[in-house]
């Protein structure tokens, strides 16, 4: 099937591999040499930067990133970066704040019992064991897609339709998977202290 090697060849994308992280403290520079090395394959246009120096400054001073140590970063932080790099292209700043300040609180320093590296590489294998699935659910919706608008003739207008119509329940269900995400952000770390603070803007 034409449209199923298409798809196969969209879903490839770079990944950083927990093994290919890191064990040396990076500076700045290194940082973003290595993130755009692992990831230029994730972005949508060749000129698009994964990380610039501005970008990471500003993690670190809205709190998404613990501050450097001499000037360098270490795999903790590396792996945050990552995290932030994937979320922040369907979740608002302060929603990813909301779920990784949690755990850097937890698990930032390596004598917790369970390291970040160990949270990462468990994520990361379910991720990738995840992917077929995705796929396939991605197979399932285009067939639907297939099927409406079967009352017209064979033609560019009905091709244009299917299409439309594909992209729609694609979007669809990103939509509610979305809508899921920032509900289960809202009640699981959501503080108690921001309805106080609204109710005294009021």
């Amino acid at each position: 099937m034409e449209f199923y090697e298409k798809l196969k060849e969209w879903m490839h994308s770079d990944s950083v591999f927990p093994e290919d992280i890191p064990n040396i403290d990076l500076y700045m520079d290194q940082i973003t040499t290595f993130l755009e090395e692992q990831l230029k394959n994730t972005k949508r246009y060749e000129d698009d930067k994964i990380f610039t120096k501005t970008m990471i400054n500003n993690y670190s001073k809205n709190h998404l990133l613990p501050p450097s140590v001499k000037k360098k970063y270490t795999k903790n932080h590396m792996i945050l970066l990552i995290y932030i790099y994937y979320l922040k292209s369907f979740l608002s700043i302060s929603d990813i704040q909301h779920i990784l300040s949690p755990l850097t609180d937890m698990f930032y320093e390596d004598d917790k019992g369970l390291s970040f590296y160990q949270i990462y590489k468990k994520v990361f294998e379910s991720e990738h064991d995840y992917t077929q699935h995705i796929q396939n659910s991605i197979l399932e919706t285009y067939q639907k897609a297939e099927t409406t608008f079967d009352d017209l003739p064979e033609g560019e207008e009905k091709q244009l339709l299917q299409q439309f119509s594909f992209i729609t329940l694609l979007g669809y269900d990103i939509y509610l998977r979305k809508k899921v995400m920032e509900q289960m952000i809202d009640q699981m770390y959501h503080d108690p202290k921001e309805d106080t603070h609204k109710q005294k803007k009021k």
